[in-house]
């Protein structure tokens, strides 16, 4: 997927939207400069996932908060770089662990050669990441370390309760904040860094991409329920045939007419088939999926307010739209 086709994550100044592509295809020159070696077969498992497309979300996060300092600062784009290989590099890992065959709507890495290629390519991009942040300076690289850390013990939490129906709802939300929100988090704290912003700035940064990227998340759990197969490039319910429940699983196993249902289709194991179908219709159901909408909405609305506190202008605008982006791809309210 190229970015020019998410409509939602357009900028809406002409000016800044031109002033993000540019710089989005200097990373995506990085980016390919980076995961090339001497070895053809390196070369091509590096950069598999990467040439598959992908929104660039993080990238562009790092780029736009960077316009709240000096949006010029080239340092931006080999740290959205290195943003966007740790992003991909887990993906290679995630694949591993989900046992997943499919990718961005190509094979996985793991289907296209096997584990072995894929965890070992995932280290490669991770080090290749290091090294840019090592040229970025110790703060950097010690903020990515830290990131890469949190990530990691987010999926941890994960595999620790796949499968498992008696998950809270707390402990789901500390998983997707470690392994999804941080990372986004890091990507506006980075921006703001790289391009010397003030530090009050650059914490509010943070304080956004966290919101963001909690709001990301469950606007994606909602996603895997409801969309079909075409929008998602993957199964609907493929965190259910993983063992992995998510906020509108947890809501449903709570309603006290669909809830017994759910949990004795569950308790047999992750699901698939007709087991997969009869679960997602017992997910779909008007009093889960609002509730989850409903947590999208207050980490949009947070994001939003907290977007306020940012310097007035294309940057801010751009935010706030993500933000209502956001909400409105699940059916949240902004």
């Amino acid at each position: 997927m190229t970015r020019s086709e998410t409509r939602g994550l357009v900028a809406p100044d002409p000016a800044l939207e031109e002033a993000l592509r540019a710089r989005l295809n200097d990373v995506e020159a990085t980016l390919e400069k980076v995961v090339r070696s001497d070895t053809d077969f390196v070369s091509d498992a590096a950069s598999y996932l990467l040439q598959a497309g992908g929104k660039r979300f993080r990238p562009m996060v790092v780029l736009l908060s960077g316009c709240f300092g000096d949006g010029t600062d080239p340092r931006l784009v080999q740290g959205a770089a290195a943003i966007e290989l740790t992003h991909v590099a887990t993906l290679y890992h995630d694949d591993v662990i989900d046992e997943a065959d499919q990718r961005h709507g190509v094979p996985s890495v793991n289907a296209r050669w096997d584990n072995t290629v894929a965890i070992l390519t995932g280290d490669f991009l991770f080090a290749k990441a290091s090294e840019i942040s090592a040229d970025l300076g110790t703060e950097v690289t010690r903020l990515l370390a830290r990131t890469i850390a949190t990530v990691c013990d987010g999926q941890l939490r994960e595999v620790e309760v796949s499968g498992k129906l008696d998950q809270s709802e707390a402990a789901y939300r500390e998983i997707i904040r470690r392994k999804t929100a941080a990372l986004i988090a890091t990507s506006s704290r980075l921006g703001g860094m790289l391009s010397d912003a003030q530090v009050e700035v650059i914490e509010l940064l943070d304080d956004v991409g966290m919101a963001l990227g909690l709001a990301f998340q469950l606007s994606d759990d909602i996603m895997d329920i409801i969309s079909t197969e075409v929008e998602l490039k993957k199964q609907p319910g493929q965190d259910m045939r993983e063992g992995v429940y998510t906020l509108p699983v947890l809501y449903a196993l709570e309603d006290r007419d669909r809830g017994r249902e759910l949990a004795a289709v569950l308790a047999e194991g992750p699901p698939s088939g007709d087991r997969l179908h009869r679960a997602l219709d017992l997910v779909r159901n008007d009093g889960s999926l609002l509730r989850a909408r409903d947590a999208v909405t207050h980490e949009v609305r947070r994001a939003m307010r907290l977007t306020e506190g940012l310097a007035p202008g294309p940057a801010q605008d751009a935010f706030l739209h993500i933000a209502r982006f956001i909400a409105e791809r699940c059916g949240a309210e902004a």
